[in-house]
C-alpha cells in the first residue's frame, strides 16, 4: 500500500513539472527580447532605431524556432522578419494553401492585455491554423485573410518560404510574416530578386564555411490600409507598406575579409524601381523613411554594413 501510494505520488509530481515546462517553454515567445531565437541576428544581435514597442516575436511550429519576427501590433505587419538562408533545401515546390495565426499576440477582449495563449494538444504549438474558432480574438492584434480578401493585395512573405523547407517553410505561412504587396510587385519583381538571391546563395555557400544571415523588412505608409471602406465592414486595419526592403550579411567562419552585406529596396508598386545598395546605404534611406533618430542599424558590426567596393567582386548581383 504504502509503495503504491508513493508511486502514486511520484508519477503526479512527474506529470505536474512535465506540464508546467511545457506550458513555460510555449509561452514564452513574445517577449521583451529574442533571446529564444538570437541565432537569427548576425552577432546574435537584433537591428537597432526601429519601434521599441513593436512585439518581439520567435517564429516556431512544435516548439522549434524558425526565424525572428518584430511585429507591429499597431500597423498589424512584420516590420521585419530575421533568417538564414537553408542550403539543404531544393528547388522551390510551391508553398502552403494553409495560413497560421499567433496565439502570442492574441488580446482577450475582457481585459485588453496580452495574453499568452497556445494549443497544447496541437501539433502546432506556437502558431494556430486559421481556420479555428478563436478567430475573432486574435484578429485584434494582427490580420487575417480577409482582410486581403478583395482589397488589391497579396500577403506578401517577409521570410521567402521558397528560401526554407519542410516545417521551416510551413512556418513562413503565418500572417505575422505577411504584409499587403502589390500582385505585379510581389509575384514578378520581388519574386526575381528573391530568386536571384536564392540561386546566389546557393552557389556561394556550396563547401564554404559561412552563414547568410538575412533581414526583410516594411516601410508602413500610414496614408493606406485594407481592407478598404468600400469592401468591409471592418475596414482599414492592416497598413500597407511603402516599401519593402532586405538586406544580407555574409559571415565567412574563418576570414573577416572574406565576408561582405549588401541590400536592396524597392516601392511597393506595379512598377520595377528595385535598387542595389550597400547596407549602410540602406540604413541612411530606411532612417529617413522612418523618420527616426538615432538611426536605423540592420548589422552590429561594419563589415556588414560597408561593401560598396565589394558588391561587384563578390555579389555578381544583377536581376532581369
Amino acid at each position: 500500500m504504502q509503495s503504491t501510494f508513493f508511486h502514486k505520488v511520484l508519477y503526479s509530481l512527474i506529470l505536474f513539472f512535465s506540464l508546467t515546462l511545457k506550458g513555460d517553454v510555449a509561452q514564452a515567445k513574445v517577449s521583451n527580447d529574442f533571446d529564444f531565437c538570437k541565432d537569427f541576428f548576425f552577432k546574435k544581435t537584433e537591428p537597432t532605431g526601429m519601434d521599441q514597442n513593436a512585439k518581439k516575436i520567435c517564429q516556431c511550429m512544435s516548439d522549434v524556432p524558425y526565424y525572428a519576427t518584430l511585429y507591429s501590433v499597431h500597423h498589424r505587419i512584420p516590420l521585419y522578419s530575421a533568417y538564414r538562408f537553408d542550403l539543404d533545401c531544393k528547388k522551390d515546390s510551391g508553398s502552403s494553401n494553409i495560413w497560421y495565426l499567433e496565439p502570442q499576440v492574441c488580446t482577450s477582449r475582457s481585459n485588453k492585455r496580452l495574453s499568452l495563449i497556445s494549443e497544447p494538444n496541437s501539433e502546432t504549438q506556437c502558431m494556430v491554423s486559421e481556420k479555428q474558432k478563436l478567430q475573432n480574438n486574435y484578429k485584434l492584434n494582427q490580420a487575417i485573410s480577409s482582410d486581403y480578401t478583395k482589397s488589391g493585395y497579396d500577403r506578401g512573405h517577409l521570410n521567402p518560404n521558397s528560401f526554407q523547407c519542410g516545417v521551416g517553410r510551413t512556418a513562413t505561412s503565418t500572417l505575422t510574416n505577411a504584409a499587403p504587396m502589390d500582385p505585379c510587385f510581389n509575384r514578378v519583381h520581388w519574386k526575381d530578386w528573391e530568386s536571384t538571391l536564392r540561386d546566389f546563395l546557393q552557389g556561394k555557400l556550396n563547401n564554404i564555411h559561412a552563414t547568410a544571415y538575412i533581414v526583410t523588412g516594411t516601410v508602413p505608409n500610414a496614408n493606406i490600409r485594407i481592407p478598404q471602406k468600400e469592401i468591409s465592414k471592418d475596414p482599414e486595419r492592416v497598413t500597407v507598406p511603402s516599401h519593402i526592403w532586405t538586406a544580407v550579411c555574409y559571415e565567412h567562419s574563418t576570414d573577416d575579409k572574406e565576408s561582405f552585406s549588401f541590400g536592396y529596396m524597392g516601392t511597393n508598386q506595379p512598377q520595377n524601381d528595385i535598387k542595389l545598395m550597400s547596407v549602410s546605404e540602406l540604413n541612411r534611406e530606411l532612417s529617413k523613411l522612418y523618420r527616426v533618430s538615432p538611426d536605423i542599424k540592420i548589422f552590429k558590426d561594419d563589415y556588414c554594413n560597408e561593401c560598396t567596393s565589394k558588391l561587384t567582386k563578390w555579389c555578381d548581383f544583377n536581376v532581369g
